[in-house]
């Protein structure tokens, strides 16, 4: 044991180099062979390293500026689009984007693109999903119109706004390039208490639009030959529904039982096709023996049965 030698001599004479280099004057540090051996040293073991990790470097920065050139000159040329009613064709959709040919990877901006979709009034929802390297997918679903609203008093004061009324109650501008189909639905006149103004967003309770929405819903299930198309509805009162219909017919109903009084009407005309007499006005509210006046019929007994039908 006494003749084994010290496991860390090395690191000891090391030690004891440095204690002595310590001893000498700064000038003698600076040019002992030493200290200058040390420092060549410590030099090529950093050039070692540098010369390592330039390779890394450069290929880090190569790969991102190439990348970054692919996504600058990277343009999406396919772009599905889906439009879950056929309102909004694939067209005027690039148009409310601003998309005009193709859309660039480095700029796309797809949250932005999504509240510009969301926040047109025509449309009630959309979704965009970006798939790499060259598909953007488009999805919206757009406002249906059920009627188009306008206030009751607008002849009096001059406002004939009009806009379409989707089937939630809300509002939305009527824009013929998209809703060509739709022109001939027919106007529901409002009164004050119906709606604030009349603007896009604005939103009609569902207490109120419910009736409107049946009556539509259900008079759709008849042809045109059974029931003339309704040109106009009235609201004037809050169980009370007035109808226009197309060859000129009014009638009269309640909010209540839709499908049953329009079953009634679709009797009255076919009654009156039949015997060559063309209604005035019917009142299909009374489950038996409905109220009729025909267009042959003298006009103040038809005004009569208006006034009657006023007081209930």
């Amino acid at each position: 044991m006494a003749h084994m030698k010290p496991r860390n001599k090395y690191r000891n004479e090391k030690q004891n180099v440095q204690l002595l280099e310590k001893a000498l004057s700064l000038k003698d540090r600076l040019f002992s062979m030493l200290a200058l051996k040390r420092g060549l040293r410590r030099l090529r073991r950093w050039f070692l390293i540098a010369l390592c990790a330039a390779p890394v470097v450069w290929g880090i920065w190569y790969g991102v500026n190439y990348m970054l050139e692919k996504a600058y000159n990277l343009s999406i040329d396919n772009i599905s689009y889906v439009s879950r009613h056929g309102v909004i064709s694939h067209s005027q959709a690039m148009k409310i984007l601003g998309i005009e040919n193709s859309v660039n990877m480095a700029t796309l901006d797809v949250s932005g693109m999504l509240e510009t979709l969301k926040s047109h009034p025509c449309i009630a929802d959309a979704s965009i999903r970006a798939e790499m390297p060259e598909t953007l997918h488009i999805e919206i679903d757009e406002r249906i119109p059920v009627v188009y609203v306008e206030m009751e008093s607008a002849a009096e004061t001059g406002n004939r706004t009009r806009m379409f009324m989707d089937p939630k109650g809300v509002l939305f501008p009527v824009v013929e390039d998209y809703h060509l189909n739709f022109m001939n639905v027919p106007t529901w006149y409002l009164q004050p208490e119906d709606v604030r103004a009349i603007e896009p967003g604005a939103t009609i309770s569902e207490s109120r639009c419910r009736p409107i929405k049946e009556l539509i819903s259900a008079v759709n299930a008849y042809t045109l030959t059974e029931i003339p198309a309704i040109s106009e509805i009235f609201c004037p009162k809050e169980w009370k529904i007035v109808l226009t219909l197309e060859n000129g017919t009014e009638v009269i109903m309640q909010a209540y039982e839709i499908k049953d009084q329009l079953a009634r009407l679709a009797m009255l005309l076919e009654h009156s096709r039949v015997v060559g007499r063309p209604l005035r006005s019917a009142n299909v509210i009374p489950k038996i023996n409905p109220a009729v006046i025909y267009a042959d019929s003298a006009a103040p007994a038809a005004e009569q049965q208006k006034q009657e039908d006023d007081k209930k």
